[in-house]
């Protein structure tokens, strides 16, 4: 548990950091290699890809994830683009054909889901000013505050099973403590990042119920790959946390609701 709570807390300081005082090229470039990473990781969980699979999947993802940099329009061509190269990718080498379609699907799910998503939130890198990356910070707090509440909270007072067949840890007390910690976090984000400006309190709060549920379906939806596939992490590179993608599995649901939420919805600027 200790070294857990001690990679968590280094990983959280290094995105602080890197979102408050990089600068913007050093930003994507983190971000995207973070996405790429977690990309690579869903595409290994099946089993089925071959090695090709997945370092052209990878490559494909880097792109769809690139494209965000030149604007929101070119993420939906890219995405349409990547999936009729990644269903070549298989289709001109199926190898054992009573796999082949588990092979195209693994890998178009994870364009979809961990590039895609991913490509929206680099959206917010290099937006100019500084509110582009006050909205990651939200997103970044409600999903981890809300992760760490809901944990304690199961811990403490867990007892009804929220997903039994996805996630057997998880529980609807737990959930409970998830969304007051998401809350208190936005809270947090709103006073020291949107200078506690009146008119954002409001959308600030609602971001926080809504994005604070939306990230407990972003760790179930990989719990749920994870089931699948019967592995317990993505990977085992970050001592106490698993992989990439383990990490920002609730992320990748969080990020792009604020850029929607408080981009176009609720505008902050």
């Amino acid at each position: 548990m200790a070294v857990k709570v001690s990679v968590g807390l280094a990983l959280a300081a290094l995105a602080l950091i890197a979102v408050l005082w990089a600068p913007w090229w050093l930003l994507a470039i983190i971000l995207g290699a973070v996405v790429i990473s977690a990309l690579v990781e869903f595409l290994m969980l099946s089993g089925t890809l071959n090695r090709l699979d997945i370092v052209g999947g990878g490559v494909i993802g880097a792109a769809i994830v690139g494209a965000a940099l030149l604007g929101e329009e070119f993420i939906l061509m890219a995405l349409t683009l990547g999936g009729v190269l990644g269903l070549l990718l298989v289709l001109f080498r199926p190898g054992d054909i009573k796999v082949s379609g588990l092979r195209a699907s693994h890998l178009l799910t994870g364009l979809l889901y961990v590039a895609g998503l991913g490509a929206l939130i680099m959206l917010m890198v290099n937006m100019e000013g500084s509110a582009g990356r006050h909205v990651l910070i939200m997103a970044a707090v409600v999903t981890w505050v809300n992760d760490s509440t809901a944990y304690l909270g199961g811990k403490a007072m867990g007892r009804h099973k929220m997903a039994p067949k996805v996630s057997p840890n998880k529980t609807w007390e737990g959930s409970f403590w998830g969304m007051v910690g998401s809350v208190g976090g936005a809270m947090i984000v709103w006073v020291l990042a949107f200078d506690s400006a009146p008119q954002l309190l409001w959308s600030s709060l609602g971001f926080a119920l809504v994005g604070g549920a939306f990230g407990q379906v972003g760790d179930l939806a990989e719990s749920m790959f994870k089931r699948t596939y019967a592995v317990k992490d993505s990977a085992s590179f970050l001592p106490g946390h698993g992989g990439f993608l383990d990490r920002i599995d609730a992320f990748l649901f969080v990020a792009p609701l604020a850029y929607f939420w408080f981009f176009k919805w609720f505008p902050i600027v």
